[in-house]
């Protein structure tokens, strides 16, 4: 036996084009249609402190520990996260400084755990990876940043020598270059400073003898206790 689609329903209406219309109604009625899934990849914001001057949001803790600065850039570009510049990472450290009273995103306690966690000299040895290589051609080092050579550019004029000690915390944080590193004429304090090398990358780092800045170290070193404050891309 053949079957007949009837051409209207049991109301009258044709049957031709309904479809459409269910289709049509639904999309003009946004309570009927399933709202959008975020990424299964996205941040959970709780977890960073949004600083304004960079438009990033920053961990709130140090992440993706034992890992060397070429794998710590590939877990965190598969959670959709990347490493801070040298820049960035003062600004973040800058601005807990100066909101040490508590915000939005952190409290009073969060904020002093976390300044503590990366700037205090004691035990145990806590260091966090800083997106920065460096590389030395004919006119000079250069920069090579967000771990895309694209980005490369002739490293700034900055200090050059190792200081240990030590330059002083709050001029770094106040008058570093545009890439993020000390003056030529930084004024002398106790944070230890390593000047940028061929092939080196950056990362800062506290234990019980000093706080360092360092930009000579290989990118194939790894510790457990060398993770990094991952950061999100986005503003408010």
């Amino acid at each position: 036996m053949k079957f007949q689609i009837p051409k209207t329903t049991f109301t009258g209406k044709p049957v031709a084009g309904s479809l459409e219309r269910v289709l049509a109604g639904l999309n003009a009625n946004p309570a009927t249609n399933p709202p959008a899934q975020p990424p299964v990849n996205a941040p959970n914001l709780d977890d960073y402190i949004f600083v304004p001057s960079i438009g990033l949001y920053v961990a709130k803790q140090r992440t993706h520990p034992g890992l060397n600065w070429f794998q710590t850039h590939e877990e965190l570009h598969k959670e959709n996260l990347r490493m801070p510049t040298i820049y960035e990472f003062k600004e973040f450290l800058k601005y807990l400084r100066q909101n040490q009273n508590g915000l939005n995103d952190a409290s009073s306690q969060e904020i002093t755990t976390i300044i503590d966690d990366i700037l205090t000299v004691r035990n145990p040895w806590r260091a966090e990876w800083l997106d920065a290589k460096f590389e030395k051609r004919a006119k000079g080092i250069y920069i090579i940043e967000k771990n895309d050579p694209n980005t490369i550019q002739p490293l700034e004029k900055c200090l050059m020598k190792d200081k240990g000690p030590g330059i002083d915390l709050e001029d770094w944080l106040n008058n570093s270059t545009k890439q993020g590193l000390p003056n030529p004429k930084a004024k002398k304090g106790q944070l230890y400073y390593w000047y940028p090398r061929d092939t080196a990358v950056a990362r800062f780092n506290a234990d019980s003898d000093r706080a360092y800045l360092y930009c000579d170290w290989y990118p194939t070193n790894l510790d457990a206790s060398l993770g990094v404050f991952a950061c999100a891309e986005g503003a408010r």
